[in-house]
């Protein structure tokens, strides 16, 4: 392959690449019936491996883009066992790769492979799919697999080379539409959960105070019974005099201190009887009263 031909290749592996790797992770919560993460250690453990082959793939793969060379005319036939016979009129659009090319288009492919694989791990959720189903979802993402290869093998450009990225494309898109319509049941059970988590919460804590109002001595219960009550009096208890005008409150000044002077009718000096509204000495003693 010539070098724009081989720079226009890497770039479509990138796409393709990245389209598969966030299709695996949107295929792994796909139907899920879990509330709350859960620890899936045997499969982390595998996300893992799959991430030291993508690294190790790169490092390959960068090792190979160093030793590329680039012929000077366009490589045209490429015979191998499976090779697709072709009319004479076809010509070469992209030519087939060199060994090293091969093998560094391999390497950038098994990176976003091994990529996609360990976000699968990584993302993945128990669902409560029958076991037949889970058969064919394991082959389903065998194909896309296959067909992830092989989409960016384009020689001729006809209609034979364009199967492999259009089903993969198809089956792409089919695995993201199915995975936002399964987990949009997902968010209402999740929020279901969450409203009875908190009535839960709520009536553990009313029955805690009931428990601790129970066994709490009745001293301490009339305490909280009287504190209750002066808290719910004290901003309605106000006095009236203060909402009575200036003259108002005089009158009633007056009328409280003649009731006062009516109530006593013995002289504070001399202990008898006197008449405190015709008198202001006393009739025995002499004293003011």
């Amino acid at each position: 392959m010539l070098q724009d031909q081989f720079v226009s290749r890497l770039l479509l592996i990138v796409v393709f690449g990245v389209v598969y790797i966030y299709t695996m992770m949107k295929m792994a919560s796909c139907n899920s019936v879990e509330t709350s993460p859960q620890k899936h250690f045997i499969l982390k453990i595998l996300g893992g491996i799959n991430v030291l082959l993508g690294v190790s793939c790169l490092v390959m793969g960068v090792f190979w883009l160093t030793q590329v060379q680039y012929p000077e005319q366009t490589i045209d036939l490429s015979y191998s066992a499976n090779q697709i016979v072709r009319t004479s009129d076809k010509y070469v659009i992209w030519g087939y790769p060199t060994s090293e090319q091969s093998r560094a288009i391999m390497g950038i492919t098994n990176v976003f492979s091994s990529l996609a694989l360990a976000a699968y791990c990584f993302f993945y959720r128990k669902s409560d799919r029958k076991w037949w189903k889970k058969i064919l979802r394991f082959f389903y993402g065998l194909l896309m697999y296959a067909f992830y290869c092989s989409a960016t093998n384009f020689h001729y450009f006809d209609a034979t080379e364009f199967v492999a990225p259009g089903l993969f494309y198809l089956m792409s898109g089919y695995a993201l539409m199915n995975s936002k319509k399964r987990n949009m049941p997902l968010a209402d059970k999740q929020k279901i959960t969450d409203i009875h988590k908190m009535e839960d919460e709520e009536s553990e804590t009313c029955s805690k105070a009931e428990e601790e109002t129970r066994f709490m001595p009745l001293e301490n219960v009339l305490d909280v019974d009287k504190t209750n009550e002066e808290s719910e009096v004290q901003p309605t208890d106000k006095p009236t005099e203060t909402n009575l005008p200036v003259t108002e409150q005089n009158k009633v000044d007056e009328v409280s201190s003649n009731d006062s002077m009516k109530a006593v009718k013995y002289c504070r000096h001399c202990g008898r009887n006197v008449d405190y509204d015709s008198y202001i000495y006393c009739k025995y003693c002499g004293k003011e009263l």
